[in-house]
């Protein structure tokens, strides 16, 4: 009998151990992304295919936020009850850098905490545990050096209503930042996150369910920086959700700076016609900024391809004529759900809404339509000095587009005061006069990043032909430098 009560015993304790094994919640996997630091990959329980769910206190995991500084961090999370936290953080997984309790604020169970103090463009690893049983793991860069002047980031838009293809979106994303691990900065939503931004269990079960592992693990390891969408509804459980600290007068429009790039996000269901609070800030925000690039990120385009909603007037009327005026490079949109691009006044408007939505049939006849694609997909951005490189990715991993964008020097001029190159226009001719007999090349691109010509630079006069009229690029690198001019060919 007693050997039996002490095999019962053993076995009693074996489970039990397991158990406590099991509501750990989260079992970390290392995986190498090429920078000798890595990625905490995130797995429930022990076996994947189980569902230990019940087990974790957490009802929305820890996710990322920038909040415009680039030695700061915000980390969010929900649980199902009243509990005090611990954040640990550090550069490694000894997290020796910092820790914070937290309690709970509001009246829904959440947390959150702002991580202070951090190294600009520094690789770091924390963990959030609750009532010192259940822990989530993840990990972010730190905010670009004021002065950088390379920066990678992503971009997609339209995830809602079918959680399951945007976790897939998600895998592909994950699995691109393992092979591009500087891109581990931000990811850009242009709205619409879930069908029903007025409803809790929307947000719950179409974007931050446990049932999707790898929008979790994107969440826990990627900023996340949105715009409002229509979707979102009257924005009260956007705001609750996504508490940006650089918000607007208690709106949903924000701006922030990351390296070389100025980021300006609108929100369109907040009035923004001239003469508006939001239309001044934009003047404001646009016209203050020296940052190099300037980036503006909102939900309904001005130019896209139909099929689902048609072009938006007042973007047209009103957004347009500011990004001609002020220099903005690139607009970011959705709300109508493919990849499609638009060259308007030499300013490219994406409408990136394939991240999970139904997918609508877009035009590719439609006005100013450079690219369409009905897929689901995201998009990586890569700036290095005056070069911008737009990648496209199906949900596949197959590469949609990739396109280039120089900076206009007319606004913006590196080493002006040595006057090398004189660049002038007649009848369907460039001409660069070479002052200084300098070697080099010197390329022509029009206005969908497509090379026209190239060539070595002569001396002292140089000439290429242009058969179309219109606006164009003329590049000029020599001496390890860059020189870009936009031009307008008769």
């Amino acid at each position: 009998m007693k050997k039996s009560a002490l095999l019962l015993s053993f076995f009693f304790m074996v489970n039990l151990s397991f158990s406590q094994i099991i509501s750990q919640g989260s079992v970390s996997e290392y995986l190498d992304d090429g920078s000798g630091q890595g990625i905490i990959r995130q797995q429930s329980g022990v076996d994947p295919e189980m569902d230990f769910t019940d087990y974790s206190l957490f009802r929305k995991a820890p996710y990322l936020l920038f909040t415009g500084n680039n030695d700061e961090m915000l980390i969010v999370w929900q649980l199902d009850s009243t509990k005090t936290c611990h954040v640990e953080w550090g550069t490694d997984t000894i997290y020796a850098d910092g820790s914070v309790y937290t309690e709970e604020y509001g009246d829904d169970h959440q947390h959150k905490t702002t991580l202070t103090g951090l190294t600009p463009n520094t690789k770091y690893f924390y963990r959030v545990s609750c009532d010192n049983t259940n822990i989530e793991y993840g990990s972010f860069i730190s905010g670009a050096e004021e002065s950088a002047e390379e920066i990678s980031f992503y971009a997609y838009g339209d995830t809602r209503t079918n959680g399951g293809i945007h976790n897939q979106v998600a895998k592909k994303i994950l699995d691109d930042m393992s092979q591009h691990p500087g891109a581990q900065t931000f990811i850009i939503s242009s709205g619409d996150l879930v069908s029903n931004g007025n409803n809790e269990s929307d947000w719950q079960n179409q974007f931050f369910s446990p049932d999707y592992g790898y929008i979790r693990e994107m969440l826990a390891n990627l900023p996340y920086m949105a715009a409002m969408g229509n979707h979102e509804g009257q924005g009260v459980l956007f705001h609750k959700y996504f508490p940006y600290p650089m918000f607007v007068s208690s709106r949903y429009y924000y701006s922030f700076d990351y390296g070389p790039a100025h980021f300006t996000v609108i929100d369109q269901f907040t009035s923004y016609g001239a003469g508006s609070a939001q239309y001044e800030w934009m003047v404001n925000d646009l016209a203050s900024t020296d940052k190099n690039w300037k980036i503006m990120v909102f939900h309904e385009p001005g130019w896209s391809a139909g099929g689902g909603h048609p072009n938006n007037t007042q973007v047209q009327n009103v957004i347009q004529p500011l990004c001609v005026q002020y220099g903005v490079q690139l607009v970011i949109n959705g709300h109508n759900h493919y990849y499609a691009r638009a060259v308007v006044n030499g300013i490219d408007h994406i409408t990136t809404g394939g991240g999970g939505a139904p997918l609508y049939n877009p035009n590719p006849n439609a006005d100013s339509i450079v690219i369409v694609s009905r897929k689901y997909h995201y998009c990586r951005v890569d700036i290095a000095g005056d070069t911008l490189t737009y990648t496209v990715i199906d949900k596949d991993g197959n590469v949609i587009e990739t396109f280039e964008r120089y900076l206009d020097y007319q606004s913006v001029t590196i080493n002006p005061e040595r006057n090398l190159f004189k660049i002038a226009t007649t009848w369907h001719t460039v001409r660069v006069m070479n002052k200084e007999n300098i070697k080099g090349v010197l390329s022509v691109y029009d206005t969908f990043g497509h090379l026209v010509n190239r060539q070595q630079l002569l001396n002292p006069e140089n000439s290429v032909h242009i058969d179309i009229p219109g606006i164009y690029f003329v590049r000029i690198d020599y001496e390890g430098e860059r020189v870009v001019k936009k031009i307008f060919v008769r």
